[in-house]
């Protein structure tokens, strides 16, 4: 839990109906399809255009605990049984190697695929409209063989206008220790079976929510030849239907909890994004830091200040180097020893992909239902050495959560929190030799926080 702000801070009571900068009357944008990359229909996508850019001490309630029974009920469907057989199946196909066979039904990338986007239609017809399945095929090249390769994507359609997507992602194809090897035994269980376990996982439980934004669930092929799937997919589909997206999280080998040297962290995973310190990326890999935080998730993150392990990559790469914040969730340590032929779900570890999963799942619901951050968010000097935080109204709050980030840090360490229709607070500690940013966001009925405004720095 952060370390809660203590300040001599002067509550002010907002000017009620503020609402600058904001329009009741836009509606979801839709696209069409684009025939040529598709082999079936592409679903209309609702979305709209991305947010601009925008003396007392009071009893600090920070969201320790989540109080939604909706939240409650979704994160106990995910079991671990689900999840395991998930990879099972996955790893019986003896290998997922981009140039496996596409014609076998019970072998190679081609079958795992099918029976891929067989689960993603089954949740289509569970989710009563809520959720639309569908396929992106490209062509990947590796070894002197091009290949006609499909990414299985999942669509829930957001309900609110001004609303960027949220993209969740994991690549379902698998290596042997010589990557040119396309038929020899490549279970790839953790890496990445334990990804793409927990977003059909999500994809079933979140199918059945019509959240504010809209979320893009997509399994990548070719993400071991140099992330050929993903690059595709942002090309084609991203780009090409100017879809704005808030963040794209990497899910990449999450089931794991100990190296090869016996080591065990069950407690933590890790995030990476891609610097610097301001970047898009690196200020969403904050975000989700503090929001997992804030909402007493199963499992906490290490954030790390890189955009990967040394020489390493992943699908997060494609979406940061065309501008869209992306970041990479995987264990906090790895077992290099049990990886590529050896990597069997026997060394997955049941409970902590289950945590990961619920923990993935909380990010994703703050992320995708919370309620707006607040708009128009300033500094002002008051006089006397006294500064005045103020923001706008967020319409449904019950609060606000203010993160604090000092001089140094890299993470918000500090927080305080305002009730209802409080839209400011004075102090002579907003400085910038004492905090390099503050970010607010909205507290919904049930203590869901939701997404934190852009940074705004001090002055």
């Amino acid at each position: 839990m952060k370390r809660l702000l203590l300040l001599s801070l002067l509550l002010v009571t907002a000017l009620a109906g503020c609402n600058l900068g904001m329009s009741d009357d836009a509606g979801p944008a839709t696209i069409q399809p684009r025939p040529q990359i598709t082999d079936q229909p592409l679903p209309t996508l609702g979305y709209s255009t991305q947010i601009p850019q925008t003396g007392g001490t009071p009893a600090p309630t920070p969201i320790s605990q989540i109080s939604g029974a909706q939240l409650y009920t979704l994160l106990n469907q995910v079991t671990a049984n689900s999840l395991l057989n998930t990879i099972t199946t996955l790893q019986n196909f003896k290998t997922r190697h981009v140039n496996s066979t596409q014609s076998s039904a019970t072998e190679g990338i081609g079958a795992a695929a099918n029976w891929l986007y067989g689960e993603f239609l089954k949740i289509q017809d569970q989710s009563r409209g809520n959720f639309q399945a569908f396929t992106h095929p490209f062509k990947a090249t590796y070894n002197g063989q091009t290949t006609d390769q499909r990414n299985i994507v999942g669509i829930i359609n957001g309900t609110l206008p001004n609303t960027p997507a949220i993209v969740i992602g994991a690549h379902y194809d698998s290596r042997t220790d010589d990557l040119t090897d396309a038929t020899g035994v490549a279970p790839g269980a953790d890496d990445n079976g334990s990804g793409v376990a927990a977003v059909l996982e999500m994809a079933r439980v979140l199918s059945q929510l019509r959240p504010r934004s809209t979320i893009i669930l997509v399994l990548f092929s070719a993400e071991e030849v140099n992330r050929q799937g993903s690059t595709a997919f942002v090309r084609d589909y991203i780009k090409f239907y100017n879809i704005p997206v808030r963040v794209m999280i990497n899910i990449d080998t999450v089931g794991s909890t100990n190296d090869r040297f016996g080591n065990v962290n069950d407690h933590e995973l890790r995030i990476f994004s891609a610097g610097p310190d301001t970047s898009p990326s690196r200020d969403m890999a904050r975000m989700i830091d503090f929001i997992t935080d804030n909402h007493s998730t199963d499992l906490k993150l290490i954030f790390v200040e890189d955009i990967d392990r040394e020489g390493r990559f992943g699908d997060h790469f494609s979406f940061s180097e065309a501008g869209i914040p992306a970041v990479r969730i995987i264990e906090a340590l790895e077992d290099h020893t049990n990886r590529e032929g050896r990597d069997w779900v026997q060394y997955i570890e049941p409970d902590y992909l289950r945590k990961s999963v619920r923990t993935l799942t909380t990010m994703v619901l703050a992320l995708a239902d919370g309620l707006p951050y607040p708009q128009t968010i300033v500094v002002r000097d008051m006089g006397d050495g006294m500064r005045r935080l103020v923001w706008e109204q967020v319409e449904g709050a019950t609060g606000y959560i203010v993160a604090l980030r000092r001089v140094g840090d890299v993470t918000f360490e500090q927080q305080f929190s305002a009730g209802t229709g409080t839209t400011a607070f004075d102090c002579d500690c907003f400085t910038s030799d004492r905090f390099r940013g503050i970010s607010v966001a909205a507290i919904n009925e049930n203590g869901i926080m939701g997404p934190l405004s852009p940074e705004v720095v001090v002055p």
